[in-house]
């Protein structure tokens, strides 16, 4: 069981190797300017809704918003069916850079990333962007009892998206379930690894204040925490192969079992 300075030690000694670094700066860099071209149309979608609707220009500068529009059924339907649509096809640019971004972090992990896990999720764009939707309508559903079980659920099901890349032929359900039975025991570590990471959260934050340099300098960060929850993930599934090996062997010399 690693803790969260040898899970940190991992991920940059990955990405220390053979140039992955870099190469996880540019496959990202990449993975953003294609969902920026993807969510461009999209954009269009909701236009078509305003424009439609006619309330555009009373949210131009100086328009004056009426109240009254929120119960005029020729402006609120039009506006109302492309917020539907355009929340419809936003899952596949959300479930397309989660997979590729997941992709990056497990291949930097096992010492393979190439720029093309950038673009892996191309087949599993929609299919990634369901299971985040049913992690998050379980975790809100588990928020409406009480913010503390949404919290530790929100931890349970950490692992979702690594095994989902892992097993893309799995189903939501199953990916999640998955993820709660290698988190049991682990979510604490698994916070005490998050909160590590604090310092380098506001190195972040005080960046962003400049011009031009603090707005990369998250993109430098992101490959050093990504692979640092991948690493966890990796010790993950070492721990449950570890543990499924003992049972096994302590199965064949148990002679009660006989």
């Amino acid at each position: 069981m690693k803790t969260a300075s040898e899970i940190r030690r991992d991920a940059w000694n990955a990405l220390g190797e053979n140039g992955q670094y870099l190469r996880y700066v540019g496959a990202y860099l990449l993975l953003m300017l294609i969902v920026v071209a993807i969510s461009i149309p999209l954009m269009g979608v909701l236009g078509v809704g305003i424009g439609v609707s006619g309330i555009g220009p009373f949210f131009a500068p100086g328009g004056q918003p009426e109240l009254g529009l929120l119960l005029d059924p020729d402006v609120m339907l039009p506006l109302l069916a492309s917020v539907l649509v355009f929340s419809l096809l936003v899952i596949y640019p959300l479930g397309y850079v989660t997979w590729g971004q997941t992709a990056m972090s497990i291949a930097a992990m096992r010492r393979g990333l190439t720029v093309g896990h950038a673009v892996s999720g191309w087949g599993h764009g929609w299919k990634m962007g369901w299971i985040k939707a049913v992690k998050w309508i379980y975790l809100d559903l588990w928020a409406l009892l009480l913010v503390i079980p949404g919290v530790v659920k929100s931890f349970s099901y950490a692992m979702t998206e690594f095994i989902a890349v892992d097993h893309p032929d799995w189903t939501a359900d199953q990916c999640i379930t998955e993820s709660r039975r290698l988190m049991d025991g682990n979510k604490f570590r698994y916070l005490c690894m998050c909160l590590s990471f604090i310092g380098w959260w506001l190195l972040v934050v005080i960046a962003n204040t400049l011009p031009v340099i603090g707005g990369l300098a998250q993109w430098f960060f992101l490959p050093y925490f990504d692979s640092a929850k991948a690493a966890f993930y990796e010790n993950l599934l070492d721990m449950d192969a570890e543990g499924s090996c003992r049972t096994r062997e302590d199965v064949v010399v148990d002679p009660s079992v006989e």
